[in-house]
C-alpha cells in the first residue's frame, strides 16, 4: 500500500472563441471539476494526471476532461483536453503564476489559451470556487491504495 494525495478542484470561468474560428461568438460560461491523483506528495515538478467533467450549462452538453497538473513553487500549470460535438477536440493550457502583490486573485484566478489542432482558437479563464483559506481543507485528501 501507497499513500497518495488526492487533490479535488472546482473551478468556473469563461470560454470565448476568436472571431475568425468560425465557433459561436461571445464568452460561454463553464465549470470544471477535475481530480488529480498521486502517490509523490511533495514531488515539484511532477506530473499529476487528472480527469474530470467539464460542464457549459445552455452552451454544450457536459463533457469528460483529462489532463495533466504541474506543481510548481510559482504556481501551477494545467494542460487539459477535451472534445465537444461539432467543434471538435480542444486543447486548454495555461499557469498560475503566483504575485505576492496581488497573491489571493493570483492564487485563484488561471488564465488559459484555447487550441484546436494546435493553432489558438480563443481564450478561457478560471477561477477556484472556493477561498484560499477553504483549500486546504475542501481539495486536499491523504489515502491509501
Amino acid at each position: 500500500m501507497s499513500l497518495q494525495l488526492v487533490l479535488k478542484e472546482r473551478m468556473s470561468g469563461w470560454i470565448a472563441f476568436n472571431p475568425d474560428s468560425g465557433l459561436p461568438p461571445g464568452r460561454h460560461s463553464f465549470v470544471l471539476n477535475v481530480d488529480a491523483v498521486t502517490s509523490e506528495l511533495l514531488s515539484f515538478g511532477a506530473v499529476r494526471h487528472c480527469s474530470g467533467v467539464v460542464e457549459f450549462g445552455a452552451f454544450h452538453a457536459p463533457a469528460p476532461v483529462r489532463g495533466e497538473l504541474v506543481l510548481q513553487l510559482t504556481g501551477p500549470s494545467y494542460d487539459l483536453h477535451f472534445s465537444l460535438e461539432g467543434i471538435g477536440e480542444l486543447h486548454v493550457a495555461g499557469r498560475k503564476t503566483y504575485d505576492v502583490r496581488n497573491l489571493v486573485e493570483s492564487m485563484t484566478t488561471l488564465p488559459l489559451m484555447v487550441y484546436r489542432n494546435g493553432q489558438v482558437i480563443g481564450e478561457a479563464e478560471l477561477v477556484y470556487r472556493d477561498s484560499v483559506i477553504a483549500f486546504p481543507l475542501k481539495a486536499l485528501r491523504l489515502r491509501l491504495a
